[in-house]
């Protein structure tokens, strides 16, 4: 495999694989913010996560030819704020205005103003956050893809292949801001885009329980994804970028990284944590408690069958075993009333939602309060 072919590959995998996880908190803000992850404010995060993926392949794409790895063409970064803009206030002026919609630099202008209207959009839907926050981090995801386009995907390409423009960022976060005015008129108009706030206090829905666990096996793999892409970097890297010599991309993962990822969200982190709930369980905002004990949480054993049964047939077959799992755990929940899994029956647990939890705990301690007789 040569080196434009390994590069890219890494790019497109590491973009797949990472977007996905950077919206991960905003996903767990949702839940927590709604009570509940169904109707709009799921179909509000879904949407965030397309139009983040939209921005992500529009970065990335088109990857650059082979001959463009020799860098032998300098690209020079535009650092003059409002250039494209006088561009186009000059080619109005002397060509007219139906000139002017058809040039390239207003329709790259007006793409980046439309690319970022989606993402302002669904991220305030989504997040309910203040406007400033929306655009804030409309302005840091455009200045983050600038930066993977001026520095060759951050060093992956030996050069860059695009250019990072100024005016792009401006472009961007103005769509972004657009994006954050639809959304506060939609607020005003629909009813449906203001769905109201939930206790969480209901057992969590499949779709809930497998986004946790989809959320698990997403940052699992994006641990794999840098340490295997690294590798294949610091390998160019050591053969100078020479894009006449092979480079040893992975055929496949090594399983001493796939084990060591798994081990660590499966087994390491619930044992860390008080609650024993694992990283996608903490971002869903649901944590397993003992069956019998419904505010307790379950015992190391329960942890350790629970990592065998879930998670260690992905770190045995990442492609066959694994799967195979996950679809028994879906089939298992489907199956029951009680919507609980094969892993939930083997350990003796069921998942329920933190603040059902607190609740609970809460309602136990003030029942068991002695009063003062005097009072």
């Amino acid at each position: 495999m040569d080196l434009y072919v390994a590069n890219a590959m890494l790019t497109m995998v590491a973009t797949a694989v990472l977007i996905p996880v950077a919206m991960l908190p905003i996903l767990g803000h949702t839940v927590r913010y709604y009570g509940r992850l169904r109707g709009w404010p799921m179909l509000a995060a879904l949407g965030l996560m397309g139009s983040a993926i939209a921005l992500a392949v529009f970065t990335i794409l088109p990857l650059p030819d082979s001959a463009d790895l020799a860098c032998t063409t300098p690209v020079s970064w535009q650092l003059d704020p409002g250039a494209s803009l006088r561009q186009i206030f000059d080619s109005y002026e002397g060509q007219g205005g139906r000139a002017t919609a058809t040039s390239f630099t207003f329709l790259q202008f007006a793409a980046n103003v439309a690319l970022f209207m989606p993402f302002g959009f669904f991220l305030h839907q989504a997040s309910r956050w203040p406007g400033l926050a929306v655009v804030a981090v409309g302005a840091s995801a455009s200045m983050l893809i600038e930066l993977s386009q001026g520095t060759g995907f951050f060093g992956v390409f030996p050069c860059p292949y695009r250019m990072f423009d100024v005016d792009d960022i401006l472009a961007n976060t103005g769509g972004a801001l657009l994006g954050l005015i639809v959304s506060y008129i939609a607020i005003g108009l629909f009813p449906f885009t203001r769905p109201p706030r939930e206790p969480d206090l209901a057992a969590p829905g499949r779709v809930r329980r497998a986004v946790a666990v989809i959320a698990d096996l997403g940052l699992a793999l994006a641990a794999v994804t840098l340490v295997e892409g690294g590798q294949a970097v610091l390998d160019a890297l050591a053969d100078g970028y020479d894009v006449t010599v092979p480079v040893a991309m992975p055929t496949r993962v090594d399983t001493w990284v796939t084990v060591v990822a798994v081990g660590l969200l499966g087994l390491g982190v619930p044992l860390l944590r008080r609650d024993r709930a694992t990283l996608g369980q903490a971002v869903m905002n649901v944590a397993p408690v003992s069956v019998d004990r419904p505010t307790t949480p379950p015992p190391v054993w329960a942890v350790l069958v629970r990592a065998v049964l879930r998670w260690a047939p992905w770190a045995i077959s990442p492609t066959l075993a694994g799967p195979l799992a996950l679809m028994i755990e879906l089939a298992v929940s489907f199956v029951r009333a009680d919507r609980r899994s094969l892993t939930g029956l083997a350990t003796l647990t069921r998942t329920r939602s933190v603040p059902a939890i607190r609740a609970d705990r809460y309602t136990a301690t003030a029942d068991t309060t002695v009063m003062d007789p005097l009072e």
